[in-house]
């Protein structure tokens, strides 16, 4: 059976399930779904489709979209197992926005998957955007993110690097950690930094780098296998290993 709501206003339309919301408790919880075009139960199929500048929220939890799908589970709770958004893809939990082509949520694991030509993740002290794809697991609170990625830290500190994996605070969802990989680029207001990893740590204000590491400073160079950016103090160094010796080319600047 198909049931379908259709009119030119916006719809509420509200499921009192019980399911492992995003962030809150295990009580039967109200979810709610609006949308401008339509609303469509899909029994067969056990899905909600509701098209049209879609709305779908849960207390702090939002998600809009051009088009969700919920697909409800096959037990007698009638659980929501996953929902899953397209087109202008904006997803807000509490000061956390995420944006994207295509987005995908797991209720058990908490998991979330955004796809599409680009996406990102932006929160006070911290951007993310990649140009294939962001995992987030809520349980852990670790992001992966592939595909020309680029990580703005406050500074302005970027960096750029294929791969670069995150981790973050449980309670207040800030950046801890975040560990780039693959021709890695970072860029502060007087420094280019390049190498082929780098780990940034939040508590110590510390970018760690290793591999191939050059740093420019205005006309001056230093290249070894391993090296430090104090962010705070804006100091760095370059480290050797026993086949590298550390190298440094430093010109005047012109006055």
């Amino acid at each position: 059976m198909r049931i379908i709501i259709n009119k030119y206003i916006i719809f509420y339309f509200l499921f009192l399930i019980y399911f492992n919301p995003v962030i809150a408790d295990q009580d039967l919880n109200q979810f709610q779904v609006e949308a401008e075009k339509s609303i469509e139960y899909f029994e067969k199929q056990k899905i909600y489709v509701a098209t049209g500048n879609a709305k779908a929220s849960k207390g702090n939890f939002s998600i809009k979209a051009e088009n969700i799908t919920a697909f409800v589970g096959k037990s007698k709770s009638s659980k929501i197992k996953d929902i899953e958004a397209t087109g202008s893809v904006i997803i807000t939990n509490k000061s956390t926005i995420s944006k994207s082509d295509f987005a995908r949520y797991n209720f058990k694991n908490k998991y979330i998957i955004l796809k599409g030509n680009s996406q990102s993740i932006e929160a006070k002290k911290f951007k993310l955007l990649s140009k294939t794809f962001i995992s987030f697991d809520d349980i852990n609170k670790t992001a992966i993110s592939e595909g020309n990625v680029k990580l703005f830290l406050n500074g302005p500190i970027s960096i750029f690097a294929k791969k670069i994996s995150a981790k973050f605070d449980k309670i207040k969802n800030t950046l801890i950690s975040a560990n780039a990989q693959g021709n890695v680029k970072i860029k502060t207001k007087s420094e280019t930094i390049t190498s082929n990893s780098a780990k940034y740590d939040s508590k110590k204000n510390l970018i760690s780098l290793n591999g191939d590491v050059v740093i420019k400073r205005d006309k001056n160079i230093l290249s070894g296998e391993k090296g430090y950016l104090n962010l705070n103090t804006r100091k760095s160094r370059i480290e050797s290993n026993k086949s590298k010796r550390v190298k440094g080319v430093f010109k005047p600047v012109s006055k």
